[in-house]
């Protein structure tokens, strides 16, 4: 049964353009089982409309964030967009148009690309082992990826990990109040609070 950007919006890799026999569509591709399996699935909806389905579930306001984006890296058309979970979606064109106007560009996660292949039929492998063929030349397919990196270390804070943050605060917490005095004992011998490293 095929899913809607909703339904999966957390466990989305990549979503691109596609004809289908319905019309114009929209391939999501997506972690099913944790990190293992990749499934994919059809979006009724036109490229753009699933990219704003998305943005909504992150409560970003897409028009403000392409602005500061156009802004700060002095770009006229910038495509890429970050969510507030930490992924960055990097703009490739991965097909080409029948009809004048049609959506060529579809989206990556940055951190899910593998690597961008050059050749007479160049292409995108994802760290999944999925290929999406390219319809850019390899410079412009580069160019788009070096842009999403230098967006996710500018204008992404990085992801914590909450359950580590819990279990440090913790740590602390046990730790100061072993130290505190308590009648009838010596106090607790101080000692440095090492925290464990997050990411």
């Amino acid at each position: 049964m095929d899913k809607k950007v909703e339904e999966i919006h957390g466990q989305l890799i990549a979503f691109y353009p596609v004809y289908a026999s319905d019309g114009n569509m929209t391939r999501l591709i997506f972690n099913s089982d944790g990190q293992k399996l990749v499934s994919n699935s059809t979006d009724p909806r036109q490229v753009e409309s699933v990219k704003r389905a998305l943005a909504r579930c992150y409560a970003v306001d897409l028009s403000a964030q392409a602005s500061l984006l156009r802004d700060k890296y002095h770009r006229r058309i910038l495509l890429h967009f970050y969510l507030t979970d930490g992924r960055v979606f990097v703009p490739f064109k991965l097909r080409e148009s029948r009809i004048s106007g049609d959506a060529c560009y579809g989206y990556i996660d940055l951190d899910q690309v593998a690597r961008l292949v050059p050749g007479n039929d160049s292409y995108v492998k994802l760290k999944s082992g999925n290929r999406l063929p390219l319809y850019s030349n390899i410079t412009t397919a580069r160019l788009a990826y070096f842009m999403g990196l230098e967006i996710l270390s500018d204008c992404v804070d990085p992801n914590e990990d909450a359950d580590l943050d819990l279990v440090n605060a913790l740590a602390v917490l046990r730790k100061v109040f072993a130290s505190e005095p308590q009648p009838g004992r010596e106090p607790a011998r101080r000692f440095r609070v090492k925290f464990l490293p997050t990411k």
